[in-house]
């Protein structure tokens, strides 16, 4: 169980038809845009998610459905090969008092600790059998990519090395599950606050290697800053 005050920048995506379900993680990086992956809103039209920030699974039911105004995804970003750019942002149509998470500007070295939250199923992957009765919290060891091979993950799509990251728990089994997708991967910095320096876009397809694939925020930077840009000035919030 993650502490909750301590990860307020989370964001739980769901469909404008189904807004009482969880579609996918995302974080609050600026009052009005939410980061989070390229697979949760590709195919989704301008408009068809919902948020909602900063509340934890016990709240949800009262808690507001914030509109959104659209999102982008890169143009790079095709599941039929592998998950190259599985990254996303979403302009919320109001923005949000809640303290965001700001980003990292460096990856993590391998055999690093990282920490990834959600709300994504707690048992064991591949399937869904446990759901999440509040966010949970996984401590990580960043890995070489050349550990995350086609014997890791070897349906599409298969891991890209160039765009992300690849982890597993400290804790044995512990790992993502489906509904954590889009939600962040976290460092500590100098004073010890966190920083995204990934989200959650790949789970592995092994039972016994339960290794985990994040979208480099570093390596997606430049983009990152386009897209916000493209969606013009941000509104003060209310």
């Amino acid at each position: 169980d993650a502490p909750f005050p301590s990860y307020r920048f989370m964001v739980s995506l769901r469909l404008a038809d189904m807004p009482d379900s969880h579609r996918c993680g995302g974080t609050l990086i600026e009052p009005d845009i939410v980061l989070t992956a390229a697979h949760c809103a590709a195919r989704v039209p301008a408009g068809g998610l919902v948020a909602v920030v900063g509340v934890d699974i016990p709240d949800w039911p009262a808690a507001p459905r914030i509109s959104t105004l659209g999102h982008r995804v890169p143009k790079t970003f095709d599941p039929r090969g592998d998950n190259r750019d599985d990254i996303a942002v979403v302009r919320l149509a109001v923005p949000q008092a809640t303290r965001g998470i700001r980003l990292a500007v460096r990856e993590p070295r391998v055999r690093d600790r990282v920490v990834t939250v959600g709300w994504g199923c707690t048992n064991a992957p591949p399937v869904c059998e446990v759901m999440a009765a509040n966010l949970q919290s996984s401590s990580q060891t960043v890995l070489a990519d050349a550990s995350c091979g086609k014997d890791v993950f070897w349906t599409r799509p298969t891991y890209n090395a160039r765009t992300n990251i690849c982890t597993k728990g400290t804790r044995s089994r512990s790992t993502i599950n489906r509904g954590d997708s889009g939600g962040p991967l976290l460092v500590r910095d100098r004073r010890g606050a966190f920083r995204q320096v990934g989200v959650t876009a790949l789970g592995s397809d092994s039972t016994t290697k339960l290794y985990a694939g994040f979208t480099s925020i570093p390596v997606e930077r430049k983009w990152i800053d386009a897209a916000i840009r493209s969606f013009g000035a941000a509104r003060e919030p209310r």
